[in-house]
């Protein structure tokens, strides 16, 4: 019976498979094709020069920023987390590992790094992990809507027609609904959850050992999820993700500004509202599908699309410089710290605290 069952999966799994490579190679593919299209347009030498010619003092400082934002997440995670077992200095690896595998992978599958790093480490239960990940994911989520809404507002509504007011108020919607999750977020999950116990009770699926044993875990996830919320922290966790995201565009546009200086522009010729949706727009790219290895490509896809939407240019200035040298600097700034910090966790010397 068992090998019957064996034998109809086979196909089943073998499609997924063919699947997968099919999914991995038209990302990559598609990856390519965009740095090849882009590259094509600049001399990599162009993008050599821009990031060994930026202005050092604003860089160091945009660098500096970076990392105190990668302290406070650390800070984030431990309040969510709340637990004597891990203390402040491992949060900050732990957040640099997983700063530097979300910057690398696509479609924002890093962040299970995080999960895998606490379990792994630290013995900290899978749901612990999910479920700090889902709150902090919500927070950022209303936080980076709201900066949007303030962009849009600023940079758009005076410029171009009212069909741009149709975005304000989708993103105003939006950021309304994110509240609301946010606020009752153990009861939506708890929502869908009922759904789905229903579903099991109704169809043969529910009775898979592998299915109830994920269904489980859900509901643990949801339940810890609802313990943060009794333990009253969220103000706390609201006023560190306001921070850290603000402090991450203004890293960007640090970077950004780094790299022009040298051409003689400054903050009075460099929009920060008009940067911010341009890095914000590669920044969702990184969540799609499409989101290339690194990134490479699409994110500087996604940030030159919306300049040029917003028709914001600077004269003897090459966005697509601009955007491979301020990119590739955020990327091995994050890869080389989440190095260092998988570097140190992996030490045999290291110890976890036993409490």
């Amino acid at each position: 019976m068992d090998k019957k069952i064996n034998d109809k999966n086979k196909p089943k799994s073998k499609k997924r498979l063919v699947i997968r490579i099919i999914n991995i190679v038209v990302v990559v593919g598609f990856g390519l094709f965009l740095v090849y299209f882009l590259l094509g347009r600049i001399n990599i030498s162009d993008i050599r020069d821009a990031i060994v010619g930026s202005h050092k003092p604003t860089l160091i400082l945009a660098l500096v920023i970076a990392f105190l934002s990668s302290i406070l997440r650390g800070y984030r995670k431990k309040i969510l987390i709340g637990s004597d077992r891990i203390g402040m200095g491992d949060m900050l690896l732990v957040a640099l590992t997983r700063n530097a595998f979300n910057m690398v992978l696509p479609a924002r599958t890093g962040e299970l790094s995080y999960v895998y790093v606490l379990q792994r480490k630290f013995k900290l239960p899978i749901e612990i992990g999910v479920s700090t990940l889902l709150v902090v994911l919500v927070f950022d989520l209303v936080i980076v809507f709201s900066l949007i809404v303030i962009s849009i507002v600023v940079v758009l509504i005076n410029t171009f027609s009212g069909s741009f007011l149709a975005v304000v108020f989708v993103a105003l919607a939006l950021l309304a609904a994110l509240l609301l999750v946010l606020f009752y977020l153990s009861k939506v999950i708890g929502f869908f959850l009922r759904i789905i116990d229903k579903i099991f009770s109704r169809y043969k699926i529910g009775r898979n050992k592998v299915v109830q044993a994920v269904y489980k875990k859900l509901i643990d996830i949801n339940e810890n999820i609802a313990l943060i919320q009794k333990r009253k922290i969220y103000w706390k966790v609201y006023l560190s993700s306001v921070v850290i995201r603000v402090l991450k565009f203004i890293v960007y546009y640090l970077l950004i500004l780094s790299i022009l200086r040298p051409a003689g522009y400054g903050f009075a010729d460099l929009s920060f509202w008009m940067i911010f949706l341009a890095t914000v727009a590669a920044e969702i790219s990184a969540v799609l599908p499409t989101h290339a290895l690194a990134g490479l490509g699409t994110y500087e896809g996604a940030f030159l699309l919306v300049l040029g939407v917003l028709g914001f240019t600077l004269t003897g200035i090459d966005w697509t410089t601009v955007a491979f040298s301020y990119h590739i600097i955020v990327l091995s700034f994050t890869v080389v710290l989440g190095i260092i910090a998988v570097i140190i966790l992996s030490l045999p010397f290291y110890r976890v605290r036993n409490k």
